[in-house]
C-alpha cells in the first residue's frame, strides 16, 4: 500500500517533498448520504513531514450523486455519522476549542477545508493540503497542551454540505459555512 500512496502523491501533486515511506500515515473515510446511507464518495488523508519539519496533511475527496455546484467540506469534531448531526461542529483544535458557534474562528477552524465542485455529471474531486491537523500524535510538548491529531478519544468525521462555504463574510448568515449536511464519513487509520 505504501507504494500506492507514493504513486498517488506523484500523480496528483507533483513537486511535493516526500520523505521516507515510514514517515507517511494515512486515513480514509467512506462518505455516505445523510438521507439514505448510500455511498457517495471517499476521503483520503495522507500525513507527511514537510521540509520545515512540521506535519502536513494532503486531503483528497471524491464524490458522486450530489447536486452540481460547489459544496462545503469540513472535518468535524466527532467520529459519528448516525445521524449526521452527531458529527458535531467543525473540528477546532485552536484557541476557541470545540462546541463554539461555527462563525467563531471560521474559516480558521482546524477542520475547515476548501469547497468541492460537483460537475454537471454529478461527480467531483477536491485536493488540498493543510497543516492545521495531523493524523499521528505530535511528539513535541506543545505549550498549548493541544495535539493536532484528529484521532482523539472520540475520533473525527468529514462532512459535505448542501451549499458552498463562503467563508463567513457576514457572521449573521446561518448558511455561511455550507448549510445542511448532505454526506458524512468517519475517518479510520489505515495500516
Amino acid at each position: 500500500m505504501k507504494l500506492g500512496i507514493f504513486a498517488l502523491l506523484v500523480a496528483v501533486a507533483p513537486g511535493f517533498a516526500i520523505a521516507g515511506f515510514d514517515d507517511i500515515v494515512k486515513a480514509e473515510a467512506r462518505i455516505t448520504s445523510c438521507t439514505d446511507g448510500t455511498v457517495v464518495g471517499t476521503a483520503l488523508l495522507v500525513e507527511r513531514p514537510s521540509s520545515e519539519d512540521v506535519k502536513v496533511v494532503d486531503v483528497f475527496v471524491t464524490a458522486r450523486g450530489l447536486t452540481p455546484g460547489k459544496h462545503a467540506v469540513h472535518i468535524h469534531e466527532f467520529g459519528n455519522c448516525t445521524p449526521c448531526a452527531a458529527a458535531g461542529s467543525h473540528l477546532d483544535l485552536g484557541p476557541y476549542g470545540h462546541n463554539t458557534p461555527v462563525t467563531a474562528n471560521h474559516p480558521y477552524h482546524s477542520g475547515d477545508l476548501v469547497n468541492i465542485e460537483i460537475r454537471s455529471r454529478g461527480t467531483g474531486r477536491m485536493s488540498t493540503t493543510t497543516n492545521r491537523i495531523a493524523l499521528s500524535p505530535d511528539p513535541r510538548d506543545r505549550p498549548s497542551g493541544r495535539n493536532l491529531s484528529i484521532f482523539d478519544a472520540d475520533g473525527s468525521s468529514i462532512i459535505i454540505h448542501a451549499m458552498p462555504d463562503d467563508y463567513c463574510p457576514d457572521p449573521a448568515d446561518a448558511n455561511c459555512a455550507g448549510g445542511a449536511r448532505v454526506a458524512c464519513g468517519i475517518f479510520r487509520l489505515e495500516d
